[in-house]
This record gives C-alpha cells, sequence and structure tokens, in this order.
C-alpha cells in the first residue's frame, strides 16, 4: 500500500479543514436567510440584485485594482476600494420570476447599468458609481472611502452610502427614499487559494442587519460566490474574460471582461457583464 508523505498528509488535513469552513459558510448563510432576512421584493426593489458597489460582478484587489483578483461579490460591498485610475462599466439584470430574463424594467424584469470611478492611494480608495435603474432610468449615486488598508493579511474596513442622493424608493410606490449606510471589513485567507471573507453592517436597504460574503476561486477564470446581504441569500459564478486565466489578465492587460451567473435569493436569476480598467 502507497503510503502519504508526512507533508503530503499535513496538506490533505489542510484542503479537508478548508472545504470544511466553506461548507459552514455556506450553510450559515443559507440559514441566515429565514432568520434574519425579508423576502418582500416590494422592499428597496432596486437594490436587489446587484448594486453597483465596490467588489458588485467586479473584483477589488487588496491594492484597490479591479478586474478578476481580489474580492467579488453580487450584492454585497467589499472594503477593499478603486483607487486613482480604476473604472468599470456594466450592465445587469435580474430576473422576477425563476426564468433568465435581460431588460431593463417591466412586469418581470430589474436591469441597472452603471459606471463606476476610483481615486485615491491604495489602502485608502475612494470610489463614486452612478447606477440606472429600471424603465424610468432613475438614477441612484454611490461612495465608498477606505479608512483602514489591512494590507495583504489583514482587515480592510471601509464606510459607504448606497443611494447618497436619496433618490429612489424605499418601497414600490412609496416615494420615502432609499439612502442606507453601512461599514464593511474584508480579508484575505488562505483557502483554496486566494478567497476573501467579508462582514458588515448597514441601514436601509441592508434591513438594519448584518451581511457577510464569501468568494472563492474555482479555477484561475471562475469564481465562487455566496452572500448574505441583510435581507436576502445570493450565489453566482464570475466567469473572467471568457475564459482566459487570471494570471495572463493581470500580466498583460489592463482592460478585463468579467461575466456573471447567479441568484438573488436563490430563487431568481440575475446576469451580468462588466468591463473593467486599472
Amino acid at each position: 500500500m502507497k503510503r502519504l508523505s508526512p507533508v503530503r498528509h499535513v496538506s490533505d488535513r489542510g484542503q479537508v479543514r478548508s472545504y470544511l469552513f466553506v461548507a459552514v459558510i455556506l450553510l450559515g448563510l443559507m440559514l441566515a436567510g429565514p432568520v434574519l432576512g425579508d423576502t418582500d421584493w416590494s422592499e428597496f426593489y432596486q437594490f436587489r440584485h446587484s448594486s453597483t458597489l465596490p467588489g458588485n460582478m467586479f473584483a477589488v484587489s487588496p491594492d484597490g485594482q479591479v478586474g478578476f483578483d481580489g474580492a467579488l461579490q453580487q450584492n454585497v460591498p467589499v472594503a477593499y476600494t478603486p483607487t486613482a485610475d480604476n473604472w468599470v462599466i456594466g450592465y445587469n439584470s435580474g430576473s422576477n420570476s425563476g426564468s433568465v430574463e435581460i431588460g431593463f424594467g417591466g412586469a418581470g424584469v430589474n436591469g441597472t447599468g452603471f459606471i463606476g470611478l476610483g481615486a485615491g492611494r491604495p489602502g485608502h480608495g475612494i470610489y463614486g458609481s452612478w447606477m440606472a435603474t429600471g424603465t424610468d432610468i432613475a438614477e441612484a449615486y454611490n461612495f465608498q472611502y477606505q479608512l483602514v488598508d489591512g494590507g495583504q493579511r489583514g482587515w480592510a474596513l471601509a464606510v459607504g452610502v448606497q443611494d447618497i442622493l436619496n433618490q429612489r424608493q424605499n418601497y414600490v410606490g412609496d416615494p420615502h427614499g432609499a439612502r442606507s449606510i453601512y461599514g464593511v471589513a474584508t480579508r484575505h485567507l488562505d483557502l483554496l487559494g486566494d478567497s476573501y471573507l467579508t462582514i458588515g453592517w448597514g441601514d436601509g436597504r441592508f434591513g438594519s442587519n448584518p451581511f457577510g460574503g464569501l468568494s472563492v476561486p474555482v479555477t484561475g477564470g471562475l469564481t465562487l460566490v455566496t452572500e448574505y446581504d441583510g435581507m436576502q441569500v445570493n450565489a453566482g459564478l464570475a466567469l473572467s474574460g471568457l475564459g482566459q486565466s487570471t494570471e495572463e489578465y493581470s500580466e498583460n492587460q489592463k482592460w478585463i471582461l468579467l461575466g456573471y451567473f447567479g441568484y438573488s435569493d436563490l430563487d431568481r436569476p440575475v446576469v451580468g457583464l462588466v468591463v473593467t480598467k486599472h
């Protein structure tokens, strides 16, 4: 019988612990929805799929570079904040049923187009984004500032505001405004590669609840995303550059194309396409 070397045996046990940790996080996020969440889709309707905050369908690295390397979520902001000369432009379309829908608005579609720009220096980035939501192209502006660097292994901390001018509705037909303030922390994990854990708290569209997420690399160009955004559980997969490797993009390209497919509330499909430049 072939015996494992001590080094290989330790490595295998580490992999098992990593898979168990991921399983616990996934289970916790799945249980969080029914316990803490609110699935009334008339509440903060325009922010239920993806909200153009840092890390939403595009990654942000610990030094504030946008692309595919770094923390990446669907609807949870990450603390790593884009810096100067970093920008993103994208579109996502969420369904209000179980089928995939493409569009900006209507009975079955919640679509969003957005542009985001970074400023400031690594570890203390400043990010602003504009998003147009729904068929009436009503606007919302978002802002985030990174307070604590965190480096490559520590906790980065940031604060932000969704819909800073209070232009959206908190309920469909109830125009009381949807301004939402949050604080968020993100750190790197040596877990199945370069994984990232995010935790935070926010009011408004976050339900005045804690939120959290985990992004885990599946391959060089595919990342698994899971999260509880304060109101619902979401999960999906992000694809880098139509299958090209992360290393190729990091070394040779400043322009990166990312695709995303996931589920909001684990039952409403959402698709997205984002172009980043750093």
